[in-house]
């Protein structure tokens, strides 16, 4: 019982450099076992007979080594709070790394990491000890920024104040860099002649390479925001200094691969870099908001309105949600493939439905620019995008199997482009108009637990149970059959287009989850959101149809059509109930 005190005090007490003592040494271990096994990884083929393009080795272990090295430093240093900052940033990408690792199961002669192999044949060799050395490693890095989050969450004595003026300061900026550091992730790492070794960006890939670029997009501006935002110093610094690391050891060898004959460098790299450079900037600055001399004496209001807040986070979604919009309906008119006279290429079917989601985020978009409205239409903004994202990948399934024909005759057209920007704009507003909506939480005047009086509250959960289940079946069944065609799916005939029905899926799924514990009219443009991005479901059919030759309705075409009506009930319910409480 007296040594348990004993270890007790050890770890409250502060050190002898006046800090908090935090009990971080399971932390550390897992993360020093994730360094070692990734840089035995990397030193070991990843498939059987394999080998990299050049010798990377060296490089490869010590970005492998770099995040246990930095977090092992801080804690030694006493910066006990940075360095579980760092290992939660690194463990924001593990997800993503992961996925992108699994190509190597999937497919080898198709993954574009010749830093780990450089394919010498259209066979695809097994994997080999180096692949689950790394893919063990990545786990083990995961499961040391999760432990060292929940360190820290169950320690609140370990904030160290950040004033929310200093978040109001550095959160724009942190998430505007991820963003970029996201772009530069989902280009085309190079430019190959390499008949064996293609390079092609993220949505013209393959499943897993596209999967897991999306998700570090994702993780990239979500961990900064939520690091930030989360007042305690310590932690904000070391996720923007884990984010670093983790973005440069994806574009630090691709950089170096550049030397191999017969590759050319591309700007995503090094886009992905500087973005790198600047998170490292950005963590190393203080981030307490200085007050000047001569107004020590403003009030609270007066300096709060000097600040990057709410007004300009919500311009910045209107610009980029427009910016999104003028992309997909770019990607809707141009042609997605061009073929060699007298062939003429194929259209997708689906190219109607991207232009009214276009024009559908677009509008949503404008109202971000009127004062009064932003805040009511934030919400739907957030939901929307998700319906660019499913008729985006639709468009672009024609352009990735066109990819997959060996001769000249067809090639990708502009609208591969345009589609593709469109896609990444939808996810990069989405993260904005998040980031958004937490400092409009701030500001409304929410208690710490995050409930806010006045919510929609129980008198939603019918409609929106209802509502989740049938989501569940109208993004799962075919809304469109048709003789001779197998619609895409999330169960089977996976393809580019199951990534748009999942992130539908899960959209909805979320908006009807947050809309009890949102206020009524934010709950309601929730609502309306997700009920538009299940209309664009329902609408595949009639505007579709047309490309599909004998196409008729199918089962979810009427389940997406009983989705759209119960969240509209859902929303009305939320109006009516809020005008009753007034």
């Amino acid at each position: 019982m007296a040594s348990t005190d004993e270890q007790r005090r050890t770890t409250r007490e502060p050190d002898a450099t006046g800090r908090p003592r935090i009990p971080l040494a399971g932390v550390l271990t897992a993360a020093g076992a994730g360094a070692v096994l990734r840089a035995v990884g990397v030193s070991l083929p990843v498939v059987e007979g394999g080998s990299p393009g050049f010798t990377s080795a060296p490089m490869l272990i010590v970005l492998a080594a770099l995040p246990a090295a930095v977090a092992f430093g801080l804690a030694a240093a006493g910066r006990r709070v940075i360095a579980a900052g760092v290992l939660a940033g690194m463990a924001a990408l593990v997800p993503g790394s992961v996925v992108l690792d699994l190509q190597f199961v999937v497919d080898a002669s198709l993954a574009a990491r010749p830093e780990l192999y450089l394919p010498r044949t259209v066979a695809s060799p097994p994997p080999a000890a180096g692949f689950w050395l790394l893919l063990a490693g990545h786990l083990a890095i995961g499961i040391a920024g999760a432990l060292a989050v929940r360190v820290i969450r169950r320690r609140p004595e370990l904030d160290d104040g950040l004033p929310e003026a200093g978040r109001r300061r550095w959160l724009p900026l942190a998430v505007s860099i991820a963003v970029v550091a996201s772009v530069g992730l989902l280009m085309a790492p190079f430019s190959s002649e390499d008949l064996y070794l293609l390079g092609r960006g993220a949505f013209e890939s393959s499943t897993a390479p596209l999967f897991g670029s999306l998700l570090l997009a994702c993780a990239l501006p979500l961990a900064a925001a939520v690091g930030v935002s989360s007042g305690v110093t310590g932690l904000a610094r070391g996720v923007l200094f884990g984010l670093a690391i983790g973005v440069a050891g994806h574009a630090l060898p691709v950089a170096v691969s550049w030397q191999l004959p017969g590759l050319r460098g591309s700007a995503g790299p090094v886009l992905a870099l500087v973005a790198a450079l600047a998170l490292v900037a950005l963590g190393s600055v203080r981030f307490a908001a200085e007050e000047s001399p001569d107004r020590s004496g403003d009030t609270a209001e007066a300096g709060e309105a000097r600040l990057p807040g709410l007004g300009r986070l919500q311009f910045a979604t209107g610009v980029l949600g427009l910016l999104t919009a003028a992309a997909a309906i770019a990607g809707a008119l141009a042609d997605q493939l061009v073929a060699t006279e007298p062939f003429t290429a194929p259209e997708s079917p689906a190219r109607t439905s991207l232009l009214v989601a276009g024009v559908l985020f677009g509008v949503l978009a404008l109202g971000m620019f009127v004062p009064g409205l932003a805040a009511r239409v934030r919400p739907a903004l957030s939901v929307a995008w998700a319906g660019v994202l499913l008729t985006g990948t639709a468009v672009l399934d024609t352009g990735v199997a066109a990819t997959g024909i060996q001769n000249n005759l067809v090639q990708l057209g502009r609208g591969v482009l345009w589609v593709s920007m469109a896609l990444v704009g939808a996810a990069l507003t989405a993260c904005c108009s998040v980031v958004a909506g937490m400092v409009e939480r701030e500001d409304g005047g929410h208690g710490p637990d995050g409930a806010a009086p006045g919510t929609a509250g129980a008198s939603l959960t019918a409609p929106l149970v209802a509502a989740a289940i049938l989501a569940v079946g109208a993004f799962g069944t075919p809304v469109a059959v048709a003789p001779d065609y197998t619609a895409p799916g999330l169960w089977s005939n996976l393809g580019t287009p199951s990534i748009g029905l999942l992130a539908g899926l899960l959209t909805v799924l979320g908006a009807a989850a947050l809309a009890p514990r949102s206020r009524p009219p934010r709950a309601a443009a929730l609502l309306l959101g997700a009920a538009c991005v299940l209309g664009l479901r329902a609408a595949e059919l009639p505007l579709a149809g047309s490309g599909m030759p004998g196409a008729s309705a199918g089962t979810g075409l009427w389940i997406a059509v009983a989705g759209v009506l119960a969240l509209l009930l859902a929303a009305g319910i939320a109006l009516v109930g809020n005008r009753e409480r007034r």
